[in-house]
């Protein structure tokens, strides 16, 4: 990453947009605040307008199940400094499951910062303390569980995750993962799929339990993974930032430049962990043909239920 970020740093100082950026660039996130895209997002923001030089400002423009946020984005002018934080949910799934105004070729790729491994969560109170009570209480009685929109990658990853473990549950949806975490915790629902951004607090201040997640994790030990009960995929959210389609290369080449740069400070690194986060940076043409890989699949899936 050191590496990159010197030889960013040489191409771009040779010249051809050393203007970008003149003014504060704007991030959208397309959910809630306190959610992991929301964190993830604001983190690596107050990293890099340091290496910028101009205010990098984080604005949550929920609805829709991202789609507002992503939509306000992708209609945006491409010179730069309107942003969006982009993830599994907003550029792969909910194109593909919903009418959306736009598509994942609307966008151009920048950067991965982080990925988040998904979980099921309950709260300390509930009478299921593994995933094996949770199956064999879905299954006897419906519970109802919390996600962040019918179309949403917390919902989609969910049902692949129940169709393999036979059981089903009533969605709650919820503005984001951080509303939908107060529910659970709340005992207004019975259950949470949730990123450790939104769960950890809960999790690790015994308000809540997670029962089972996309990986093991140092911060939430004892925690079995979904491959532990024989459940075939990976369920993991993404955290990155996209720009609209057709913004200038110099500009992808400035936010590239500064995002290795911070992605090798501690403290950024520290920050991430302490939230649940996994850093994950990645750019270029092999990330973005295995997104491309990603909504294909998604596209199918889609077909399939839309018969």
């Amino acid at each position: 990453m050191l590496a990159l970020a010197g030889a960013l740093a040489v191409s771009f100082s040779a010249g051809a947009m050393a203007e970008y950026p003149e003014k504060p660039i704007n991030v959208i996130v397309p959910y809630g605040a306190g959610g992991d895209s929301d964190l993830t997002t604001r983190i690596w923001a107050d990293a890099v307008e340091k290496e910028l030089g101009v205010p990098v400002v984080v604005i949550n423009k929920a609805g829709g199940g991202g789609v507002v946020g992503t939509s306000f984005v992708a209609n945006s002018k491409n010179d730069g400094y309107t942003l969006i934080n982009a993830g599994l949910g907003n550029m792969l799934v909910t194109p593909n499951f919903s009418k959306t105004p736009y598509d994942f070729d609307s966008f151009e790729p920048i950067v991965k910062m982080t990925a988040v491994p998904l979980a099921v969560v309950v709260s300390k109170d509930s009478p299921y303390t593994n995933f094996d009570e949770f199956v064999a209480g879905a299954k006897a009685n419906k519970l109802t569980q919390g996600s962040w929109g019918a179309s949403s990658s917390g919902t989609i990853l969910a049902n692949i995750i129940a169709d393999q473990a036979g059981y089903s549950v009533k969605y709650v949806h919820a503005k984001g993962a951080a509303a939908s975490m107060v529910s659970v915790v709340g005992g207004h629902i019975d259950s949470a799929v949730s990123f450790p951004p939104a769960f950890g607090p809960h999790v690790k201040g015994d308000r809540a339990r997670a029962l089972v997640m996309n990986q093991k994790m140092d911060a939430f030990p004892g925690v079995p993974t979904f491959a532990d009960y024989g459940i075939k995929g990976s369920f993991e959210g993404w955290s990155g930032v996209f720009a609209p389609k057709g913004v200038p290369e110099e500009v992808i080449t400035k936010l590239k430049a500064a995002t290795a740069k911070v992605m090798t400070d501690p403290k950024v690194l520290q920050s991430y962990e302490n939230i649940g986060a996994v850093v994950d940076f990645r750019y270029g043409p092999e990330w973005v043909a295995d997104m491309k890989v990603t909504y294909d699949i998604m596209k199918d899936a889609a077909a399939k239920v839309k018969k």
